[in-house]
């Protein structure tokens, strides 16, 4: 336990790259059971570690944080017995804090995992996967569902965050999340839509939303114009030419 505490200081002073890389990986990879035989309040501090490494300004560390999380997600899913207590506790600060870096101008490079995370967690609130209520069951109404709250939650969140959207802009927007038939590219595209129609994100430079896109088409170019090269006979380098063929 003084280990968790240790490392998470540790991050906190140092802003090291190791924090995250090294120790959290480790964790989620070879023990993690042990995140969750903890205290609760501990818990919250690796996940709290997490999230501080995704809103990360450093590129490197904010992508490293936000890949941890998706492996933390998937772990939890694949836990049963820890996956409704850790969904009680962690999924709607999760999602709250996903949506912080997602609308962050700063944060386009992350814009694939923004998506990814927002893809698993709404789709399981969906598909009923999530079974303990995220919502106070003594203030809420008959028949509330989580899929109802988290809609209403994430609903509320954008209308307090952004002034300039419209009631019907974010129901449409919030709807298109839940929706189980869309995969991470459509659902990608969604998200995409609807952050360039906010004020933020309005005049700026949007390239890095499509940088994964552009990454593909530059790849598909060069092995275009490679194979190209390599059907002239004598055109490639040696240095270029691939012996497995």
């Amino acid at each position: 336990m003084p280990n968790f505490l240790c490392v998470r200081q540790f991050a906190s002073k140092k802003l090291s790259i190791l924090f995250c890389d090294v120790f959290f990986q480790a964790v989620n990879a070879h023990c993690f059971p042990a995140l969750f035989s903890i205290p609760p309040e501990h818990q919250k501090l690796v996940v709290d570690s997490v999230v501080w490494a995704m809103q990360h300004t450093e590129r490197n560390i904010s992508e490293t944080g936000l890949e941890i999380l998706h492996e933390l997600l998937l772990n939890v899913g694949r836990t049963p017995n820890v996956a409704q207590g850790f969904y009680q506790l962690f999924l709607l600060p999760l999602i709250r804090d996903v949506f912080v870096v997602l609308t962050d101008r700063g944060h386009k490079s992350g814009f694939k995992m923004h998506a990814t995370l927002l893809l698993l967690m709404c789709h399981l609130v969906q598909m009923n996967q999530v079974t303990v209520p995220l919502f106070d069951v003594s203030t809420a109404p008959p028949g509330q569902t989580n899929a109802a709250f988290l809609r209403e939650y994430i609903s509320n969140m954008l209308m307090s965050s952004f002034s300039n959207l419209t009631k019907n802009q974010v129901k449409v927007f919030v709807e298109g999340m839940f929706d189980l038939n869309m995969d991470l590219p459509t659902f990608k595209t969604h998200l995409r839509d609807f952050l360039i129609e906010l004020k933020e994100f309005s005049a700026e430079d949007n390239s890095g939303l499509f940088q994964e896109e552009a990454d593909m088409e530059k790849m598909q170019q060069l092995e275009a114009e490679r194979a190209q090269r390599q059907s002239v006979p004598g055109i490639l380098k040696p240095s270029e030419i691939d012996n497995d063929l």
